[in-house]
């Protein structure tokens, strides 16, 4: 009798455990992540004509939208056409460089926000200043998912080139979780950047008026508590020093640039300059 009941009992518990594992089974079969489609690009967005710049981060890819700058689009054959998107950039948009192309310090922003991320244990807030076409937002917001994304930049178009790419990648953000404002940083407040966990500026400092006024926001925004943290990038502008000096100054703290290796390829879109590196805030 007694050896009947432990055979039972060792024919209960190996049923139990078969079904646990079928259990586990099933589990892994309903949780396996699902292939995420890569997005497919629209031909204009607000009158414009667009091109997109991918690249691949964790296995997912982000898509830019930036003005175009294919020679023959709706048949004009030049880019120094007066009707091509890339001529009518310079000509209607005060500061267009935002909108031409997805410069090599976004990348490095990208790099120190997946930093920072991984130190706090939890996707940060982010403020991206001057975003262009915002591919640290686009990061913050589809491969981090951080709760709160703020893009701005000074002109509305590549803001809404930024908005057309998000809408693009899958899944959609809830609508307090990413959105985009125009804001002139000459103009900002220190209100205007306080309660997100990181700010970023990706290549703000090629002219001395923005970045002596940049440094100044962000060397002010640095004292007290909760300031955030600073992602700014820099691949050597003459603004550079204007901006270390309004740091300094506003905050009390000695700032310098170190530089950061970005993905093999990466050009300055002013003139086609391949750049291996950049050089990234760090304040003490």
């Amino acid at each position: 009798m007694l050896y009947a009941a432990s055979a039972r009992r060792r024919s209960v518990c190996r049923g139990f455990v078969l079904n646990l594992l079928a259990l586990s089974a099933c589990a892994y079969t309903a949780t396996a992540p699902r292939p995420v489609r890569a997005p497919v690009a629209p031909d204009y967005v607000d009158g414009w004509a667009v091109t997109p710049k991918r690249s691949t981060w964790q296995g997912r890819e982000l898509m830019c939208l930036v003005v175009s700058d294919d020679p023959s689009v709706d048949n004009l054959h030049s880019v120094a056409h007066p009707d091509h998107p890339r001529y009518r950039a310079f000509e209607e948009l005060e500061d267009p460089h935002g909108a031409l192309g997805v410069w090599p310090s976004a990348y490095a922003a990208c790099a120190a926000l997946e930093r920072i991320a991984s130190e706090r244990k939890r996707p940060p807030t982010v403020l991206e200043l001057g975003c262009g076409a915002g591919l640290p937002s686009l990061y913050s917001s589809i491969v981090l998912k951080s709760p709160h994304v703020v893009a701005t930049d000074v002109e509305a178009v590549p803001l809404a080139f930024l908005e057309a790419a998000r809408s693009c990648h899958a899944p959609p953000p809830r609508k307090e979780a990413f959105a985009t404002a125009v804001l002139d940083v000459t103009y900002a407040a220190v209100d205007d950047i306080r309660g997100f966990d990181v700010v970023v500026c990706a290549d703000m400092l090629y002219d001395t008026d923005v970045a002596t006024a940049l440094g100044a926001l962000l060397g002010a925004a640095a004292c007290g508590a909760g300031a955030p943290e600073f992602v700014v990038c820099d691949p050597g502008r003459r603004g550079r020093d204007h901006f270390l000096d309004a740091f300094g100054a506003a905050s009390g703290l000695s700032p310098m640039f170190v530089d950061q290796a970005v993905p093999d390829g990466c050009v300055d879109v002013f003139d086609g300059t391949p750049i291996g590196a950049v050089g990234v805030l760090a304040a003490r």
